[in-house]
């Protein structure tokens, strides 16, 4: 959206005074664990046993998670797992996340009751590091240009707090409000409008119903990179 949306409206400083840490609104964005897409690559699952003399012990097992759901397994009292539940282990990242959704309603029945949690988006930055190179500069120019309907470009800003990169729809996951740690930074009216519109795209809703003006721009920008 460069060209509709300029790179200074992309996003709002906001005061780093404690009442920061009392802001949950959609647009802002946090630092939180951004957990890795669970397949089936170097899966396991946690497997304790016990014993009086060794205690408990914490074991890795190879796990196939296209098979591990069809058979109950015994249940361990102390991973808090039943026999149709699985301890597993995968990865997560700490990422700049933005928040998409307001705060969960509260409810409780028995003794089941609500999590304080929200919808995240992780952002994923194009640079590289000591492991990855960095993005090419035509997948960067196909990014703006929204071929990719899971990904929503951003642009360095807010002095030099958010990189540029973009926000991966396909990984919007719910996380705890105490793993969200605040960042002084909100996302702008303008773009996170573009964004919201951007998320129903995803969702199956069509783009020039949507907002015809990104349609156009998507348009322009396919014929440019074609």
């Amino acid at each position: 959206m460069i060209g509709l949306i300029q790179p200074a409206e992309y996003y709002t400083s906001l005061n780093t005074e404690p009442v920061l840490n009392q802001l949950y609104g959609t647009g802002q964005f946090f630092w939180a664990p951004s957990m890795f897409l669970l397949d089936n690559r170097n899966r396991y699952r946690v497997r304790n046993t016990y014993s009086e003399k060794t205690g408990e012990r914490y074991e890795l097992e190879p796990a196939d998670l296209r098979t591990e759901f069809d058979q109950a397994r015994e249940i361990s009292h102390t991973l808090g797992i039943r026999s149709d539940e699985r301890a597993l282990v995968t990865g997560a990242k700490r990422r700049p996340v933005i928040l998409l959704s307001r705060a969960a309603s509260r409810w409780s029945d028995g003794r089941r009751r609500s999590d304080d949690c929200y919808l995240m988006a992780p952002v994923y930055s194009f640079g590289g590091d000591e492991t990855k190179a960095s993005y090419s500069p035509a997948f960067i120019e196909r990014v703006k240009g929204y071929m990719y309907w899971q990904l929503f470009y951003l642009p360095w800003g807010s002095n030099g707090r958010i990189r540029e990169g973009f926000v991966r729809l396909d990984r919007i996951q719910a996380i705890h409000r105490d793993l969200m740690r605040h960042m002084p930074v909100l996302l702008g009216e303008s773009a996170m409008g573009v964004l919201r519109d951007w998320v129903r795209v995803y969702l199956g809703e069509d783009l020039y119903t949507v907002n015809d003006l990104l349609f156009d721009y998507r348009e322009d920008a396919i014929r440019q990179l074609s």
